[in-house]
């Protein structure tokens, strides 16, 4: 939605961009620098990585001023944002307020038992993901664009754009034609709308578990003419048909699931696929694609930042979890700087039969 906060809001909102930028544009190369400097054969795991950069950087400055700022811009930009949104709430409350009988659907599930991993608090959200009923609000319209967007986040280094890379892993999908299209994970739609400008004659069905990302995603596909199916479902538990969809997808999912729900989502877009169906997916780049310093910058994020699957999920091999889900021809590549975003398509094989 077009949100335009107040000036004290927007100036304080400003100002955690400008936090953000500064360290992730400034001090971390600066700490990175100094760790190459230092640390000149770097370890082969994670934690021997982990260990080298302590030891480096245990008295540099920038290094440490990097890290608190992280993590204040991370806890802050919620208690900036959440007021913001209090202030602007009749008007949130319209544009989310969309006709029943608008094209598309929306099915919530008041009897749904969340996974444990969905109280785990991800990205230091106020009360977890659904821990407001503005949080989608908050985190797309007041998060993204005033501090997100120009300071980087996570994987999204300074100066990159989010929205560009989204569209970019669509257009890794192998054909140019796709008849029902799902996404797992969807959030409020930010991919789903990259999935249905490059596929516009395609239907598109989103599975999710916060109820407020979903409200969140139906107004902005009510509001755009799209005609999105949501669902409210664990992705490794969808209830959709078997073999129902032509192309399986997810962005940015998978280093938030534990090694165990990574591979039944896996198994799940292996089952809702119909012979011969594609699935790309894109999150972060393994430990060992990443340079030494900047994989253990993402690990730190296990601990301080609301990522508590980052590390499992830098060690583990997405490629390898679809070829054992029977996915065939799976291919795996990074599209940007620092092999971000990281790409995994395969394949349902033609011949294949669930009987």
């Amino acid at each position: 939605m077009d949100l335009t906060p107040i000036q004290r809001d927007r100036a304080g909102l400003q100002f955690l961009g400008s936090l953000q930028r500064f360290s992730g544009g400034v001090l971390q190369p600066a700490a990175c620098r100094r760790h190459d400097e230092l640390v000149t054969d770097p370890p082969a795991t994670l934690p021997e990585r982990r260990r080298a950069a302590a030891a480096a950087l245990a008295d540099f400055g920038p290094w440490h001023l990097d890290r608190l700022l992280t993590r204040y811009v991370a806890e802050e930009i919620y208690v900036r944002a959440l007021p913001t949104a209090e202030r602007s709430r009749q008007e949130i409350e319209s544009w989310l307020d969309v006709p029943d009988d608008a094209p598309g659907s929306l099915r919530l599930d008041p009897d749904l038992t969340p996974p444990p991993y969905w109280s785990q608090g991800f990205h230091l959200t106020t009360g977890g993901w659904d821990g407001h009923d503005l949080m989608a609000v908050a985190i797309n319209d007041i998060g993204y664009p005033y501090v997100l967007m120009p300071g980087g986040v996570g994987a999204v280094r300074t100066g990159q754009n989010l929205t560009d890379q989204r569209t970019q892993v669509v257009r890794e999908a192998p054909r140019r034609s796709y008849r029902r299209i799902f996404e797992a994970g969807m959030g409020n739609g930010r991919f789903a709308e990259a999935v249905s400008r490059t596929f516009p004659e395609a239907r598109y069905v989103g599975v999710e578990l916060s109820a407020t990302q979903l409200r969140y995603a139906r107004a902005r596909a009510v509001r755009s003419g799209l005609e999105w199916e949501l669902v409210q479902a664990p992705a490794e538990a969808t209830g959709l048909a078997d073999g129902s969809v032509d192309l399986a997808t997810a962005f940015t999912l998978f280093h938030e699931l534990p090694p165990r729900a990574a591979r039944a989502v896996v198994d799940e877009m292996f089952r809702v696929l119909e012979p011969g169906g594609d699935v790309v997916v894109a999150d972060i780049a393994p430990y060992e694609r990443n340079q030494a310093f900047r994989s253990v910058v993402l690990d730190w994020e296990t601990d301080h930042r609301g990522e508590p699957f980052m590390r499992s999920y830098l060690q583990s091999d997405l490629a390898e979890t679809l070829r054992a889900a029977g996915f065939e021809d799976v291919t795996a590549y990074g599209l940007g700087h620092g092999d971000y975003p990281w790409v995994i398509r395969g394949r349902k094989s033609e011949h294949h039969s669930d009987i």
